[in-house]
């Protein structure tokens, strides 16, 4: 059985495998969620880190994977939901309408369940608040109509994090990263890329250790909740 360990969802590639990484090497115990196995997850398993997998695509497997945690902790430390789909709103309203449910399922609906279910077992160090850290987006405050339906569904995993900040506290502390020109993906083409870069006042490719290190400054201070801490570069000043 684990104590005091950190689960990270979505950990299998690119923020949420470099955030449960870093924290294995802090000295953390870290649970690694994925839904598909990668060459990540393996790198992770092979460093002692437990790994679990689930898809969150609907409520009862985001119960049994609640259950599946309890089983297996004792308490935890903290919760970081990074687990997260991007992809433009499609054309076809079939599709959007698909594309809605499951975005809805891993940006709001597991968060909430996962929070919940496991609310009994988060567990501070001492007298200090236990830790839920939602990594959301700043189109969350300045939303891109393209993307209108990963930006809709972040910004109620934002909502929750105001509304379960004052529901969980003092116990657990809840609060919210907001990444924005971290780690470009295959979607985003080399115009697409230089237009956010020319309107990121830092003008670079943030990578994945800036969103870590806003991860570890709120899992430290014991005295912030209910707060989104953005890390894209100052690009929400200027973001069209």
């Amino acid at each position: 059985m684990l104590e005091n360990a950190i689960l990270v969802t979505g950990a299998g590639r690119r923020i949420g495998y470099h955030i449960a990484k870093r924290l294995h090497e802090d000295g953390q115990n870290v649970i690694a969620h994925y839904r598909t196995h990668t060459d990540q997850i393996q790198a992770l398993a092979d460093l002692g880190v437990k790994t679990i997998q689930a898809d969150l695509a609907n409520s009862p497997a985001i119960l049994d994977f609640v259950q599946a945690l309890k089983s297996q902790c004792t308490n935890l430390r903290g919760v970081i939901h990074n687990a997260s789909s991007f992809e433009p709103t499609s054309a076809n309203l079939e599709e959007a309408a698909q594309q809605y449910e499951q975005f809805f399922y891993i940006h709001m609906m597991a968060p909430f369940l996962i929070n919940q279910g496991l609310q009994s077992i988060l567990k501070g160090e001492g007298d200090d608040p236990a830790d839920i850290i939602h990594i959301t987006d700043i189109n969350v405050e300045n939303p891109t109509p393209d993307f209108d339906v990963y930006g809709t569904t972040k910004a109620g995993l934002h909502n929750m994090t105001l509304a379960l900040a004052k529901k969980y506290a003092p116990s657990i502390k809840v609060n919210a990263v907001a990444p924005g020109p971290v780690l470009f993906t295959d979607l985003h083409s080399e115009e697409t890329k230089n237009r956010m870069l020319a309107e990121t006042p830092l003008a670079r490719e943030g990578g994945a250790e800036p969103v870590y290190l806003a991860v570890k400054s709120l899992l430290d201070n014991p005295f912030i909740t209910g707060v989104s801490l953005p890390v894209d570069g100052g690009r929400r000043l200027s973001k069209r």
